[in-house]
């Protein structure tokens, strides 16, 4: 009916617009009424028009297949782990990697012992000639064991009121002085033969048979060898004061090895409990399995600490978070088929992925590839490949 109104309203004013007056004329003759019932009559005609406009712009909408949209790519939010790791410097040590000096003087008369042989602990590694200790042992024990035959006798006498008390005393000082010249002779002669002092392998050996040597008067002086346990390696790393509160034993961690391409998992075994003064940091300690990685003392590592993780994260590609000119990060969603803008709170990063900590919920449409030439309100149409 309105349609068939309107019609016939154009119908009829067309019929009677060739003996319309021009508004000029209107003017000059001063005819109010008349131009106010044409103002009249224009205002209607022109909010039917519009209306009809915007029933028309809808239907071709509906149908015009060809309008204007930006293909897009989407993810759905679902849970997701994330396991956030921090990067120190670390290196390879043990407490067990000592180097051996002689303690007697004379000269090497064998070397028992390879690089890199497995050693036991007390095991003989070289031998120094004792320069005639062994024959003056022999006799000190001749000559202890008679003084403490003496000994007894003279005790058992005085025991029974027999002879004097200075027979006694004599008999008994001479066979300690006998006795204690004894163990010192054995302590010297031990100290002719270097012995290991733990499980290990013999990483160097700086003398031969043949040389002289003598105990060392200053520090790396008169080295015989060095000896390392390998099976007691342990990862060192100096950490900012700042993860205080965010590291502790137990802690997860995984080890890159640059230099071997290779890394292994493991966790802290030791935190020490203070701040160094002057660099502001403490040191961890990390285990190292049984060493089946080539691994040794003072090699450099990365310590890759897990210091977050949050089984029920979502997760989107830090690649589509954009930043506002007033500094808040968003992205898009789709919500009825249009890109909407929404603002968002993020976390730490994971092998390209970010942490949504605010902003976006569980099972929402958001929008990857085309996240950055969209606008918001934008039409949209998804072209994921697996639809």
């Amino acid at each position: 009916m309105k349609k068939y109104f309107y019609t016939l309203f154009i119908l009829i004013a067309g019929c009677s617009g060739d003996n319309k007056k021009t508004i000029e004329e209107l003017i000059k003759e001063g005819n109010l009424e008349e131009l106010q019932q044409r103002r009249s009559n224009l205002i209607i005609q022109k909010g039917q028009i519009n209306n009809e406009l915007n029933e028309i712009t809808e239907g071709v909408s509906v149908l015009d297949t060809a309008k204007s949209f930006v293909l897009v790519n989407t993810i759905y939010t679902k849970k997701q782990t994330i396991n956030h790791y921090s990067k120190f410097q670390g290196i390879i040590k043990t407490d067990q990697n000592m180097i051996l000096y002689p303690e007697f003087s004379g000269r090497i008369t064998k070397v028992y012992v390879e690089e890199g042989d497995q050693v036991s602990k007390g095991q003989s590694l070289a031998k120094i000639d004792d320069g005639g200790l062994y024959n003056e042992l022999k006799l000190v024990e001749s000559q202890t064991k008679l003084a403490k035959t003496i000994y007894e006798r003279q005790s058992k006498l005085w025991e029974d009121k027999i002879g004097s008390e200075i027979q006694y005393l004599e008999a008994q000082t001479n066979y300690d002085i006998q006795r204690n010249r004894l163990e010192s002779l054995k302590q010297s002669l031990a100290k002719t033969t270097i012995d290991a002092p733990f499980n290990g392998t013999i990483d160097e050996i700086f003398i031969e048979e043949g040389n002289l040597v003598s105990p060392p008067m200053m520090p790396d002086q008169g080295n015989a060898f060095r000896i390392v346990n390998l099976n007691k390696l342990y990862v060192e790393a100096v950490i900012p004061e700042s993860f205080i509160g965010k590291i502790k034993k137990g802690a997860e961690v995984l080890v890159d090895i640059p230099v071997l391409s290779k890394s292994f998992k493991s966790k802290i075994k030791h935190s020490v409990s203070s701040i160094n003064q002057l660099s502001r940091t403490f040191k961890i300690e990390v285990s190292v399995p049984k060493n089946n990685l080539d691994l040794i003392p003072n090699l450099n590592v990365e310590v890759n600490i897990l210091d977050y993780s949050n089984s029920e994260a979502i997760l989107v590609p830090e690649s589509i978070v954009s930043e506002d000119s007033d500094n808040n990060k968003f992205i898009y969603i789709i919500l009825n088929q249009k890109a909407k803008k929404t603002i968002v709170e993020t976390g730490y990063t994971q092998n390209g992925m970010i942490e949504i900590t605010s902003g976006l919920s569980l099972n929402q449409t958001v929008i990857n590839e085309g996240g950055r030439i969209v606008k918001d309100g934008q039409n949209v149409k998804i072209y994921n490949d697996n639809e």
